[in-house]
């Protein structure tokens, strides 16, 4: 499973970068228009909105398989080894939870209504279901990534505190 969440990964980094990159495009396209035409583009905005809605969702999921998610490690960092392990596989086993009922289950509930009550995007006329499919998807990432964290924090490896920090904001005291 692991060689399969490691493509993931990859493709999952470089969604991401493509749809941040799109961002930036469209929105430069917005104020160009706006600024130099006099006329602002009517659909830069609704894609600029989706796209954002699609970065966080799925950048969410690639932060949480890198380990740089907002996390409270201080008290997990002053336990013995064996309660540092239970408590990384209840905390995933917990984020696999949330992300199984409310991404995946009320986000697919959420697609399906979208699409039977036939909701279309203002400017694009794009079915809302189709930028609402993130939800399900980003829960299915995550819940995978969750179910490996918690094998590995099964054997013993360490899976909320990242193995180094070279960034230098870690604190210390």
């Amino acid at each position: 499973m692991s060689a399969r969440l490691n493509i993931l990964d990859r493709l999952l980094s470089n969604v991401v970068i493509l749809l941040m990159g799109s961002l930036v495009l469209v929105v430069t396209w917005q104020v160009a228009t706006r600024y130099l035409l006099g006329s602002p583009s009517s659909v830069t905005e609704e894609i600029a909105r989706f796209l954002l809605i699609w970065i966080g969702l799925l950048g969410s999921a690639y932060a949480y398989r890198q380990k740089k998610h907002l996390a409270f490690d201080f008290l997990l960092r002053k336990q013995t080894h064996s309660i540092q392990r239970r408590l990384e596989m209840g905390i995933h086993s917990v984020i696999a939870l949330f992300s199984v009922i409310v991404l995946v289950v009320g986000g697919g509930r959420l697609v399906q209504l979208s699409l039977e009550l036939g909701q279309h995007s203002a400017a694009l006329q794009i079915p809302l279901g189709v930028v609402y499919l993130v939800l399900p998807l980003s829960g299915i990432i995550i819940t995978l990534y969750a179910i490996q964290f918690v094998r590995e924090a099964k054997a013993g490896e360490n899976t909320l505190i990242p193995e180094s920090n070279n960034g230098g904001d870690e604190w210390s005291g």
